[in-house]
């Protein structure tokens, strides 16, 4: 017994001393030429299996058994390493060489989230890396995509951070829908069109989309399928190209904590240029015409210096079987313009679990998003401080305002207090503007946003070529909105009045929308060798894709009680103003297959069909067939097949067509009544003369170059594309005596050519310090080459004078010009106005060509990167800037009444010369304000800036149990080297087709600079 108890003794001393040795081992993973640290890479022990990742710094931290012991590191593009490790190491720097190019498979997702050789594809694709959206944090991830991806357009709604973003990839094409679909680990969501009212009174406040509530610490990288090829295995929901977002996901090894905090301070940054030395024209005038002065500025104080906190925080790990990711995040800004806040909260959950000997997997997700926001900012007339602010008339008291409401002693109530409203004194103002202070305060806004995207997938392997998964994803939104309008508001915007009844006791607007996006398909994926020399890679399955909605709107304007924003307080003896209650349903159902045939690993052929049945066609001849569409291309690495200069690495040519369909609108088919008020109206639309709509159809055809030289220190990427975009899908108002006043109608061919190329330099790659450069170059030009004479000449689309024209591009502003004798010279009437000529064509949105310039430096610790954008060429039109030089606020209307009026050669209604200059405010008052001489509103949208910048300092912390932390200095949208426009061009009222390259007293852009934190734990 006592030797038995002696043994068992000597035994657990044995066990504690092998773990009292085990130790802590940290190590970093550098590029063996550039010493750039490389994050993600595995950390493996051998034999043990024990793993880890490296962190954004490329350092790791592990726990390592005595004695010695071997490590295994790997990642996708460097050749793996295997060192030893000796009980004397406690901290390595392990260094990894770069494969050589013809060794590398770099693997991109594709359509259907299905993970390709980059070498093996025969279209254009470009990767973003999770990091680069998180250098210089937008609230709207999409916007750090920015001049980082070739063929990509991107403009903002002018509505502040969180606000909706406009991507266009490859020109556009649709008078409907443009954008690309979104895709979050290989499942397609429904992207919300965040648009808010068009037109120089707007009104409505632009709604955000989802990928505004998306975390950009979540994703891991995003790869753009540019063309139709690309994204033709989507069907009509890729028509305009995908945008491939894949999220993180837990890692073998140990936990891993990583935090993140950003603050920022917003500035308004580019407001239009204000005269403060010319008086009100006379007393009760709206305009500033009058007398030279000296007077204050209320602009400069108006804007606050606005801050977003965006704090992120993420645990991940797991075992071999099952590994886990969580993150929190949250967004709180105060912005610029007063009363204005945006908070969001977001969670992230997502597992990976094999099961049987790793045969069956499942990974699944959910994401969490709410928003909460106070007082959007509104772009127009209509319920935006800002034209009230700008226009204010010189020589009055700005501040004598600020308290912006006075006790009536007829109503008992707070009415508006403005220099031309007041309700006591019998003044009623203008619709052009109120009281900046009332509007933020007495006509607010409240949002709530609730949005969950949930997604799963189960992944059988049969053999170790087949396979076969079920995947499913859920995409509900419930939106909330209201505007409370108080009564003292200006009378077109307030409650109504019933004489002797009723009083203006303020108006009451609430929306409440919840909608549903179901996606399921069942994939069959094979990747098989065969005859050595051959590879095929398949995909085939089916989908289906079922959206819903269902809301109601009020717009009540008559209240029980004054400023009682309640659905009880509406008044009952008359009949509500507005209350519609919609319900909408889609559903796509799908077959669909691709095939990769590779030879040699040199050439390979590319394949894919789909067809599609969709909803919106029943009634129609497509009903039972569907609509059929494909792509095929051929790509050859020439580098492989015969032998090439020294310098060139890798080569390698791409050829593509595609046909992709879409559908029509919803309810085309088959019109309904509808019930609106409690009042039903019949149908009264359909399609033309009873011809059946068809799909509509893009044919398009790429070829490209990818190239690498001097050893991978070069990469050159190249694509030249042609898309015919044909029967569009239109409603138009139809002529005296059809059955319907409104049709619809299959119609057009719009073309759209282009060049992209993007260009990656490896300028220098010392040991301790290195420079990597890239430009990405854009040029598309668009035609209309028919348009249905049923149409007319022109078809208009939105209501920001842009118009679809036989011969025109997308994005023709068509409006007034001025009048001009047969010399072409303005004609002007005895005081010198000009006279207003015809309608005519004015401009184009869309720019020449878009270049960015990235660049990334390392040396030591420290990292440096900046992106510097540029659009070239394209026209916007700001009403605003017309609205301000007509009423003589203007610096520009200033400086040309100092010069004694503008030197512009004219003649007079008879033919005869003007002698002299036209008086600067004959000139202004004609060409200014929304119904004025547009073409005089037109400005060149050329800009260049410097969109972002970062300087990265890695810390040398030394504390138990961090790994990693580093502090970034950053600044976005700091200044123009070049704008030839009087306000911001990439901003727009909304993001809608009709809006884009118009503004209309919009929040001014924004300047923001700070302060990044990230620590790993």
């Amino acid at each position: 017994m006592r030797k038995t108890l002696t043994f068992l003794m000597l035994w657990l001393t044995a066990i504690q001393l092998i773990y009292a040795q085990e130790r802590i081992l940290k190590g970093t993973v550098v590029d063996e030429q550039s010493k750039a640290p490389i994050a993600g890479a595995t950390v493996k022990l051998i034999p043990n299996n024990k793993a880890t990742a490296t962190d954004d710094s490329g350092n790791f931290t592990i726990e390592v058994p005595a004695g010695t012991i071997g490590v295994n590191v790997s990642i996708m593009g460097y050749n793996q390493v295997n060192q030893s490790i000796t009980p004397a190491d406690t901290s390595i720097t392990i260094s990894l060489a770069a494969a050589q190019a013809n060794k590398i498979d770099d693997v991109v997702v594709t359509a259907m989230g299905v993970q390709r050789k980059a070498k093996s594809l025969s279209y254009s694709t470009q990767t973003v890396k999770g990091e680069e959206l998180t250098k210089v944090k937008d609230a709207n991830p999409m916007n750090n995509l920015t001049g980082k991806v070739s063929g990509m357009q991107i403009n903002r709604s002018s509505s502040g951070i969180g606000g909706s973003v406009n991507i266009i990839l490859r020109g556009f094409k649709s008078n409907r829908n443009n954008q690309p679909l979104y895709v979050i680990d290989g499942l397609p969501i429904t992207n919300t069109g965040g648009s808010g009212s068009e037109g120089a009174f707007g009104g409505a406040p632009d709604r955000g989309d989802i990928l505004s509530t998306l975390n950009a610490d979540d994703i891991l990288s995003i790869n753009v399928l540019k063309g139709a090829s690309a994204s033709a295995l989507y069907g009509s929901q890729g028509a305009n190209g995908a945008i491939m977002i894949t999220t993180k996901k837990g890692a073998e090894g140990n936990l891993k904590i990583d935090v993140s905090s950003s603050i920022t301070a917003d500035q308004a940054f580019y407001l239009p240029k204000l005269q403060y030395r010319y008086a009100q024209t006379t007393e009760g005038s709206e305009e500033s015409w009058g007398e030279k002065g000296s007077f204050n500025d209320p602009v400069k104080d108006f804007y606050n210096t606005g801050t977003t906190l965006i704090n992120t925080v993420s645990l991940s790990g797991g075992t071999e079987k099952m590994q886990n990711y969580f993150s929190y995040g949250n967004t709180s800004n105060k912005g610029i313009l007063p009363t204005n806040s945006f908070n969001q909260h977001s969670a992230t959950f997502r597992n990976s679990t094999n099961f049987f000997d790793n045969k069956l997997s499942f990974d699944g997700s959910m994401m969490y998003s709410r928003q909460d926001i106070h007082n959007r900012p509104t772009s127009g007339l209509y319920f935006s401080p800002i034209a009230g602010l700008y226009l204010f008339p010189r020589g009055l008291d700005f501040d004598k305002y600020k308290n912006f409401e006075y006790l009536s002693t007829s109503r008992n109530l707070y009415l508006q207090d403005w220099w031309n409203i007041n309700a006591d004194a019998g003044l009623t103002g203008t619709h052009h503007s109120q009281n900046p202070f009332w509007v933020l305060n007495r006509n607010p806004t409240f949002q709530l946003r609730d949005n969950i995207i949930a997604q799963g997938q189960l992944k059988y392997t049969i053999n170790d070529w087949l396979s076969v998964s079920a995947r499913g994803t859920l995409n509900k939104r419930w939106d909330k909105f209201e505007r409370h309008v108080y009564a003292g508001t200006q009378g077109v915007l307030s409650g109504e009045v019933i004489e002797g009844v009723l009083q203006d006791n303020g108006r009451f607007i609430r929306d409440e929308t919840e909608s549903t996006a179901l996606y399921g398909d069942l994939l069959l994926i094979g990747n098989k060798t065969f005859a050595e020399d051959w590879d095929l890679n398949f995909t085939a399955g089916t989908s289906i894709n079922d959206t819903k909605s269902n809301g109601w709107n009020l717009d009540q304007l008559k209240l029980a009680v004054a400023n009682k924003f309640l659905m009880s307080n509406i008044y009952r003896e008359a009949p509500i103003n507005v209350l519609n209650e919609s319900i909408s349903r889609r559903q796509l159902q799908s077959l669909f297959a691709s095939a990769n045939l590779g030879f040699k690993d040199k050439i390979f052929l590319d394949l894919t069909a789909r067809n599609d049945w969709s909803s919106t066609l029943a009634n129609t001849p497509e009903m039972k067939k569907g609509y059929f569409y494909w792509s095929a291309g051929l790509s050859a690495v020439l580098s492989d097949m015969v032998k090439m200069p020294a310098f060139i690495t890798y080569s390698k040519l791409r050829l593509t067509m595609a046909e992709v369909g879409n559908d029509v609108g919803i309810y085309s088919t088959i019109p309904t009544n509808t019930l609106a008020t409690g009042i039903l109206n019949a149908n009264v639309s359909g399609p033309y003369q009873g011809l059946p709509l068809r799909p509509e159809i893009s044919r398009s055809f790429e070829v490209g170059y990818e190239g690498r030289f001097w050893n991978d220190r070069i990469n050159f990427d190249l694509a030249l594309y042609k898309t015919n975009t044909k029967d569009q899908y239109f409603s138009y108002q139809a002529p005296v005596g059809q059955v319907f006043t409104t049709v619809f109608l299959n119609a057009g061919n719009v073309e759209n050519k282009g060049i992209e190329a993007a260009l990656g330099i490896d300028a220098i790659k010392k040991e301790n310090f290195s420079w990597n450069t890239s430009v990405n170059f854009t040029a598309n030009r668009n035609k209309i080459l028919e348009l249905a004479p049923k149409l007319g000449e022109r078809y208009s689309i939105g209501g920001n004078f842009n118009v679809l024209r036989l011969n025109g591009s997308f994005g023709d502003f068509w409006a007034r010009t001025f009048l001009r004798d047969e010399n072409g010279v303005m004609v002007v009437d005895d005081t010198g106005r000009p006279q207003i000529g015809p309608e005519g064509y004015v401009g184009n949105n869309n720019p020449k060509s878009i270049i960015g310039w990235n660049n990334t430096f390392n040396y030591g610790k420290f990292g440096l990167s900046f992106t510097i954008d540029a659009r070239f060429g394209g026209q916007v039109i700001s009403v605003t800037d017309g609205y301000l030089n007509s009423f003589g606020v203007s610096e520009e209307s200033a400086a040309a009444r100092d010069a004694g009026g503008l030197d512009i050669p004219a003649v007079k209604m008879d033919g005869t010369p003007w002698e002299g200059k036209i008086p600067a405010q004959a000139y202004y008052s004609a060409v200014g304000n929304r119904d004025g001489i547009i073409e005089g509103q037109v400005y060149d949208a050329t800009n260049i800036r410097m969109r972002e910048i970062s300087l990265t300092y890695g810390l040398p912390i030394q504390w138990k149990g961090v790994k990693s932390a580093s502090i970034s200095l950053t600044g976005r949208n700091l200044f123009f080297f070049r704008n030839d426009a009087p306000y911001d061009p990439e901003l727009n009222t909304t993001t809608g087709v009709g809006a884009q390259g118009y503004d209309s007293f919009a929040l001014p852009a924004t300047r923001s600079y700070g302060l990044n934190l990230k620590v790993s734990f």
